[in-house]
């Protein structure tokens, strides 16, 4: 029997499926690492800024919004007083200044706190709430993460590579900096 589906079908090892969704990753190549580098180098520097790690630090003491799951979250507009908020920070805005002094390499940067809840933006993200995704788990553990392919941000559809770096206040961890990269940019 053969079956049609109207929609790529995407298998995992061992022929299973869960999704139906087009998304396309493309590796990342030798020739994208030195910028992909950089611009890790300059995360990590951002992730040291005082606005950063205040910021952090004032949210991380009154936690994530109360009743705000990553359902209700995608309910929200960008025109949200919560989202608005997020973004017009004064963490909020100097991620901002950042993304707009490179705008063809950056096309968004989110800062999360230790429960890995949004404390700062460049533009709304798909989910409030990052823990169990790498970009979250790997630097909250003390450590630079990249994702290895580049693919549609779930949030902006723009093909990018993901990096982050761990906040630290001193040498504790406290949040997160993730920083997308444009991968037309990359090449």
């Amino acid at each position: 029997m053969l079956l049609f589906f109207p929609f790529p079908l995407y298998l995992d090892a061992a022929g299973c499926s869960d999704r139906h969704d087009p998304v396309r990753a493309a590796d990342v190549t030798p020739k994208m690492q030195p910028k992909i580098d950089t611009y890790k180098k300059q995360a990590a520097m951002w992730a040291m800024d005082p606005v950063i790690v205040k910021a952090v630090k004032e949210s991380n003491a009154k936690g994530p919004i109360p009743m705000l799951g990553n359902a209700k979250w995608r309910e929200l507009k960008e025109s949200d007083p919560i989202v608005k908020g997020l973004v017009d920070n004064p963490a909020g805005q100097r991620l901002t200044k950042w993304m707009n002094a490179d705008p063809k390499g950056i096309n968004k940067i989110v800062l999360s706190g230790d429960k890995s809840h949004r404390v700062a933006f460049t533009s709304m993200p798909a989910i409030y709430i990052g823990k169990g995704k790498p970009n979250f788990d790997e630097s909250f553990s003390g450590k630079m993460w990249q994702q290895g392919e580049s693919k549609p941000d779930p949030s902006t559809n723009i093909e990018s590579v993901q990096i982050s770096a761990p906040v630290k206040n001193g040498n504790d961890v406290i949040g997160v900096l993730l920083v997308s990269l444009t991968a037309a940019n990359l090449q």
